[in-house]
C-alpha cells in the first residue's frame, strides 16, 4: 500500500477534488458506490441506444462503461486486498459489458 498523501482541494458530496503527489493537475475521487451506480446508469443507456439502433450513442456509451468497468474492477481488487466489503450488492464481475450491438 502506498504511503503518499493526496491533498484535498475541495470536498464534494460522495466525491472530492484531490491533488495527487507528482501530478500537475488535480483529479476527482468518486465513492465506489457512486461509481457503481453511474456504471449501472450507463448500462441502462446502452440498452436504450441498442433498442433505438443508435449506433453512435451505443459505442460512445460502451467506451465509457468499459472504462468504468475497469475502474470498478481495480476498486474491488483494492477492497479485497484491504479486507473490506463492497459498498454495493453485486460485484462488477457479474455485470460486465461487451459489444452486443449487432446481436
Amino acid at each position: 500500500m502506498a504511503t503518499e498523501v493526496a491533498q484535498i482541494l475541495l470536498p464534494v458530496p460522495n466525491s472530492g477534488i484531490v491533488q495527487m503527489p507528482d501530478r500537475r493537475l488535480p483529479g476527482i475521487v468518486i465513492q465506489g458506490d457512486s461509481l457503481s451506480q453511474l456504471f449501472d446508469d450507463l448500462v441502462c443507456g446502452l440498452r436504450q441506444a441498442k433498442q433505438h439502433r443508435d449506433e453512435e450513442a451505443y459505442y460512445s456509451l460502451l467506451m465509457c462503461a468499459q472504462r468504468m468497468q475497469d475502474l470498478l474492477t481495480a476498486y474491488e481488487e483494492a477492497l479485497k486486498r484491504s479486507g473490506l466489503d463492497l459498498p454495493y450488492m453485486v460485484s462488477i464481475k457479474t455485470r460486465l459489458v461487451a459489444d452486443d450491438f449487432a446481436a
